[in-house]
C-alpha cells in the first residue's frame, strides 16, 4: 500500500509540475524556437525542389500566394521539412507548380495567439520568378491593401 501511495505522491507531482510549466509558457510566450513565435514575418521564395514550390517564414501562421488559387500540400511535417530543405529556424511552406516565368505576391496570414495578436498590416514579398521556377528579384514589405 505504501508503493502504492509514494507512486501517487509521485504522478501528482509531475501533474503539478507539468501544469505550472505550460501555464508559465503560455503567459510569457515562451517558445525555444523563432520559428513559430510571433507575426508570420521572413517570407522568402526558395524556388522549385521536388516538383514543389517552396516558401520560407517565420512566425505563427502561413501564408499564401495572391491571385493563385493554390493549396499548400500538407503531407509532410516539420522534421521532413527541415531533413529536406535545411533547418534555418523557420517554416516551410510546399505549394504546386504555376506556369513560369511568373511575377508573384505572398502574402503573410499571421494567426493570433497569446503571444501576438493578427496585425493590421499583414508582410509580404513580391518575388520575379524565372522560367526554371528560380527566383530572379524579391522585394519584402507590409501594405494595408493587402
Amino acid at each position: 500500500m505504501s508503493v502504492y501511495k509514494s507512486m501517487v505522491s509521485q504522478l501528482q507531482l509531475i501533474l503539478l509540475i507539468s501544469s505550472l510549466i505550460v501555464s508559465i509558457s503560455a503567459s510569457h510566450c515562451y517558445m525555444a524556437s523563432p520559428r513559430m513565435n510571433g507575426r508570420v514575418r521572413d517570407i522568402t521564395y526558395l524556388g522549385v525542389f521536388n516538383g514543389r514550390m517552396i516558401v520560407a517564414y517565420r512566425g505563427m501562421g502561413s501564408v499564401y500566394f495572391k491571385g493563385h488559387n493554390l493549396r499548400q500540400f500538407g503531407d509532410t511535417n516539420w522534421m521532413q521539412q527541415d531533413r529536406k530543405y535545411g533547418d534555418r529556424e523557420c517554416q516551410y511552406a510546399e505549394f504546386p507548380l504555376i506556369s513560369f516565368p511568373a511575377q508573384v505576391q505572398i502574402i503573410a496570414v499571421t494567426t493570433p495567439h497569446t503571444c501576438a495578436d493578427r496585425p493590421a498590416v499583414e508582410n509580404w514579398s513580391f518575388v520575379e520568378i524565372g522560367p526554371d521556377g528560380s527566383p530572379i528579384r524579391q522585394h519584402f514589405g507590409n501594405n494595408r491593401s493587402t
